[in-house]
């Protein structure tokens, strides 16, 4: 079966401001880790099986070219280099081979933002009501909230960075929202 070449959700579209830019990330392919039984060490041994401590609630990892998220109890997002999750999730699947666990590639179904700029805080208040303060959203920390009314994960990243996951069928709508939203910037 022949290759069909990426199309990204927003095709090269995004803005920079003096004090706050969007641009879509678009060399992150994407799969996603989850546990239903979660019983008493069900998380340490998922840990033990990948030979890395998975992140706990808010946290991430890097492991090489690899970074893992929290997204929800028993859930995981994992980004690799576009083109090698079909071989992230076979050496996955090795690995956790009679563990209940389920891991799916979502690299299709999701657009990734990078947001920078001193700006960046002020604008991601108004649209959400969690708390983007440095103290407590600090670099390496994630979290899963509705922004502008949408379901997303935002992860810090260093200096005035960080990245938003969302559906890729809203990512037109959160660019247009985050031009309206950053006018005064």
């Amino acid at each position: 079966m022949a290759e069909l070449p990426a199309i990204t959700a927003l095709q090269g579209k995004g803005f920079s401001r003096a004090r706050f830019s969007v641009r879509e990330i678009n060399n992150c392919g994407l799969i996603r880790l989850q546990t239903f039984h979660r019983k008493a060490g069900q998380v340490d041994n998922l840990s033990m099986q990948l030979g890395l401590a998975l992140p706990g609630p808010g946290a991430m990892l890097a492991d090489g070219e690899q970074q893992l998220f929290w997204s929800a109890p028993g859930e995981w997002v994992i980004a690799v280099p576009r083109g090698s999750e079909r071989a992230a999730l076979m050496e996955l699947q090795s690995k956790l081979d009679g563990l209940l666990a389920v891991q799916s590639v979502m690299t299709d179904s999701r657009v990734v933002l990078q947001l920078g700029g001193q700006q960046l805080r002020a604008v991601l208040a108004r649209g959400s009501s969690a708390d983007v303060h440095p103290t407590s959203f600090a670099e390496g920390r994630c979290l899963t909230t509705r922004f502008a009314g949408v379901p997303v994960m935002l992860v810090a990243l260093p200096g005035e960075e960080c990245l938003l996951f969302a559906d890729r069928s809203v990512a037109a709508y959160l660019l247009d929202w985050f031009e309206a939203a950053s006018r005064d910037c």
